[in-house]
């Protein structure tokens, strides 16, 4: 199935959750915020199975001055 990532499309497995996903793709365990279909996911729900063609945001946080 194909899901959108920061506004690129990304074919993914059936039945796969954000966790997953998110580890799959490199990200990092802490320091990250995800919103599916414009609507933020707490880490709790990151078990949550994906749709197709869900839209997925993730915005890492970023240090510095």
């Amino acid at each position: 199935m194909i899901v959108k990532i920061n506004a690129e499309d990304v074919v993914v497995d059936e039945n796969m959750t954000v966790a997953a996903l998110l580890q799959s793709l490199g990200y990092p365990d802490r320091g990250i915020a995800v919103a599916v279909d414009q609507a933020v996911l707490p880490r709790s729900r990151w078990a949550t199975t994906l749709s197709d063609g869900a839209d997925i945001e993730v915005v890492t946080a970023v240090q510095g001055g």
